[in-house]
């Protein structure tokens, strides 16, 4: 076998060439995109959601504010968690796939979700989600945006190689964020150990979203 060869057999299908000489390692996934067919389900989601909201205090987490329910949405029941629980899954399944060369994943799914209630100034610290495979949050309501804060209630996401951030160049992408500014439907899924965070949201209104994490045996 050509060095070649075995180079290519072995490459994180994650990593490409740029050119002929530039290869491109360490690539981070991050799937984000609005799920068909959200409407009747938010509105399930989201009155099932105020309803444990109204009686129970929750828990603290990286939440600085706001209300982080038990870690049992997926218990709860209804066509809107079951409807929910298959996005999951099913874009999980796509995920892996398309970084593994289209091999399908073949073991077992562990999932655990739970509801984030913020209403204004709330957000959630830099964070990652430990003992996990994959994380991601789906949008119930974003509430009111407010003009003045174009980043309120957006997540963002840190660049992971250590030291990146120290790099002075502004034309060298190292150490550059990524920010989304979720619409009501979206999904997004990433690797846990991706640092994230929230920022604030100064908006009228709840922003209810389900935050998850996938493990996979």
């Amino acid at each position: 076998m050509s060095e070649n060869n075995h180079t290519s057999k072995y490459r994180n299908p994650t990593d490409y060439k740029l050119t002929n000489t530039i290869e491109m390692l360490w690539t981070t996934p991050i799937l984000h995109k609005v799920c068909d067919g959200y409407q009747k389900s938010n509105k399930e989601l989201e009155d099932q959601i105020n309803q444990v909201f109204l009686s129970n205090k929750g828990v603290s987490k990286s939440n600085v504010g706001g209300w982080h329910s038990e870690e049992d949405l997926l218990k709860w029941g209804g066509g809107g968690v079951k409807w929910l629980q298959s996005w999951i899954v099913n874009s999980v399944g796509s995920l892996s796939s398309a970084i593994s060369g289209g091999e399908s994943y073949q073991g077992k799914l562990e999932l655990n979700a739970w509801a984030n209630v913020n209403t204004y100034g709330n957000y959630n610290n830099i964070h990652t989600h430990p003992a996990c495979a994959w994380s991601g949050v789906y949008y119930v309501k974003v509430g009111e945006l407010n003009a003045d804060y174009p980043k309120s209630g957006s997540i963002e996401f840190l660049d992971p190689r250590a030291g990146s951030e120290m790099v002075l160049s502004p034309k060298i992408p190292f150490g550059r964020e990524k920010i989304i500014q979720p619409k009501e439907g979206e999904i997004i899924i990433f690797p846990s150990w991706l640092k994230h965070w929230v920022h604030p949201y100064w908006g009228l209104g709840n922003r209810i979203s389900i935050a998850f994490n996938v493990r996979m045996r």
